[in-house]
């Protein structure tokens, strides 16, 4: 019985220890938790918050959604004229397509008149003659001229981009008269289709002794007319009043008949 009684004492003086030892360690316990539980306790909030910002913005398996806004007008492509307006974004363009081909300085610039001219002294694009009056009530094209170097030679150069009823023949020669020029035999100016259904005209032109030009017209389906020449002297139409075409500057011009080609029929206009 005393055996008993002694354990029993024994296991109650180790419940008071223990409960000793609790009384006083606990309020640093608390203090402690206290402290971790505030952070801890803010951060479930945010993140709570978060995934309830989350949740209420997507779209639900509705299949509804929120439209965004209207596209800027910055964002949208902007569809562009088959014809240059102004001798300027000609400029622009040709230096696009010539790439590393050769370099040009266009020291002829004309902006020309898309109809009738009110005084009838506009000149067709590409005559050498200078259009005086521009007619506000049509869409304008240009014209641009000057030198071109290629692979170390410099010669001339004369780009119009316009749109037209008549066909890529109307510029060969045989058609045409002025100074210096004799009139060639049609098949010397070949007129082909290609596979898109465009015109494409060439035509390589001697004015004068040592003097040589090349001409390259194209006609695309919707009436866009690309018309090239490059000469070895200082006009490539041989227009030169006094001077058919004017000094020469080198034998041959700086672009061969297979190269205007494939300018006029670039994509990258």
């Amino acid at each position: 019985m005393s055996d008993l009684r002694t354990l029993h004492d024994a296991f109650a003086e180790l419940e008071r220890q223990v409960d000793a030892a609790a009384a006083y360690r606990a309020p640093v316990v608390r203090r402690r938790r206290a402290v971790r539980l505030v952070p801890v306790a803010a951060t479930v909030v945010a993140v709570a918050c978060l995934v309830a910002g989350a949740v209420w913005l997507m779209p639900g398996d509705s299949g509804t959604h929120v439209a965004g806004p209207p596209p800027t007008t910055s964002s949208m492509t902007m569809a562009r004229s088959p014809v240059p307006a102004t001798p300027d974004e000609l400029i622009a363009r040709f230096r696009v397509v010539l790439g590393d081909t050769a370099t040009f300085e266009a020291t002829a610039n004309h902006t020309l008149s898309g109809g009738p001219a009110p005084s009838g002294n506009n000149a067709p694009p590409g005559s050498g003659a200078v259009p005086l009056t521009v007619n506000p009530n049509f869409p304008t094209s240009a014209l641009v001229g000057g030198t071109l170097t290629s692979a170390g030679v410099t010669g001339s150069f004369s780009l119009t981009i316009y749109p037209a009823d008549s066909e890529p023949s109307a510029w060969c020669s045989f058609h045409r008269t002025g100074p210096g020029l004799t009139p060639a035999r049609p098949e010397d100016c070949p007129v082909s289709t290609l596979p898109d259904g465009s015109r494409l005209a060439t035509e390589t032109v001697r004015s004068v002794p040592g003097a040589v030009a090349y001409m390259a017209c194209l006609k695309r389906p919707d009436g866009t007319t690309v018309l090239l020449r490059v000469g070895n002297q200082e006009d490539p139409t041989g227009a030169v009043i006094n001077s058919p075409g004017g000094r020469i500057y080198s034998p041959q011009p700086p672009l061969n008949l297979d190269q205007l080609k494939a300018i006029v029929t670039s994509d990258k206009w």
